[in-house]
């Protein structure tokens, strides 16, 4: 383990030689616990979706170098070791809560369930809820990822309201199919998440959890994220934004760099893409189910190469061959 850690600190500092690389690779296919210890890392980096990953491993790589100007390597982990146990503490709770949802899906894994009132809901990638119908009130606690819920009308469950929680508020169903998404979880030194809720037949209420009153109404082609204390950027929907639905990602002339980090979502570990092209611009329609295939797709259609550092680890760089950014 403290290898796959020293080999995380080095892969991520954007500084990565040949002869590094070629280590690496070495290190990886010497023993089958490399493999299952550098899963582990990447899992664990996942969970602080809030450090950004340059900014860490450079950080850590710069404090490991031996100077007399830096830190001990003896001092580096007790800080790292520190930090790491702050960020557990914060966050353990959550994770646990996680882990025992009623419905989970994992990283790249969709899933549509009935619930008991007869109405559908459509779980995306790394999603968690919890069905909770009592006190006559249809619950859901959408605690990861997002949901599609189409409600039902069944005369035994009329009178009972159907509800999304999450972290930052209420969304309340008025005969409606509808998204719920969480679109920025809550930080170590920030505690204001994010939420969006995106309608797409009929209407719902949303009132954040700092709000008194009954809320902001959103009709059918409409979408909005909230934060406990608000309402904001209310707009248009979008209407490729819901193929996850179907299992597909619809793109319409967007750059590659958010194109890749979409694609990441339903995937394990990194997809890094190199800046001259990230902005490369992208329309196409893919299949979520098969993120290697979408990849080889990319490669295909524009001037980029998908370099395979590990299973876990892909970089989309300039293909110098290549001539032309079109299909």
């Amino acid at each position: 383990m403290d290898q796959a850690l020293h080999w995380f600190v080095v892969l991520s500092s954007g500084e990565v030689s040949a002869q590094e690389q070629s280590d690496f690779d070495r290190w990886l296919a010497a023993d089958p616990s490399h493999s299952r210890h550098w899963a582990s890392v990447l899992a664990f980096q996942s969970a602080l979706r809030n450090v950004p990953e340059p900014v860490a491993g450079q950080a850590l790589r710069s404090a490991a170098v031996p100077a007399k100007a830096r830190l001990s390597r003896r001092r580096v982990l007790a800080i790292t070791g520190a930090t790491t146990l702050a960020v557990l503490c914060f966050g353990g709770r959550k994770e646990l809560a996680v882990l025992s949802a009623g419905l989970r899906t994992g990283v790249g894994e969709q899933r549509e369930a009935m619930l008991p009132d007869g109405s559908r809901m459509v779980m995306d990638t790394d999603s968690a809820v919890d069905i909770r119908f009592e006190e006559g009130m249809r619950r859901l606690v959408l605690l990861r990822g997002a949901i599609m819920l189409e409600t039902a009308h069944a005369d035994a469950w009329r009178d009972q309201p159907v509800v999304v929680d999450t972290s930052q508020g209420r969304v309340q169903a008025l005969g409606t199919r509808f998204v719920v998404r969480r679109t920025k979880e809550e930080g170590l030194l920030d505690s204001q998440g994010l939420s969006r809720v995106e309608v797409l037949q009929g209407a719902v209420r949303v009132r954040p959890h700092g709000v008194s009153g009954e809320g902001f109404t959103l009709t059918a082609g409409q979408q909005a994220d909230f934060d406990l204390d608000r309402v904001s950027d209310v707009a248009q929907l979008d209407p490729n934004a819901q193929a996850w639905i179907d299992g597909m990602l619809v793109v319409r002339d967007r750059p590659l760099a958010e194109v890749a980090q979409e694609l990441a979502r339903y995937r394990h570990g990194v997809v890094r893409v190199d800046d001259d092209v990230a902005d490369i611009r992208v329309t196409g329609v893919f299949p979520l189910g098969d993120s290697d295939r979408v990849l080889a797709a990319l490669e295909r259609a524009f001037p980029v190469r998908a370099e395979r550092r590990t299973r876990y680890w892909i970089s989309l760089t300039r293909a110098p061959e290549k001539k032309s950014a079109q299909p």
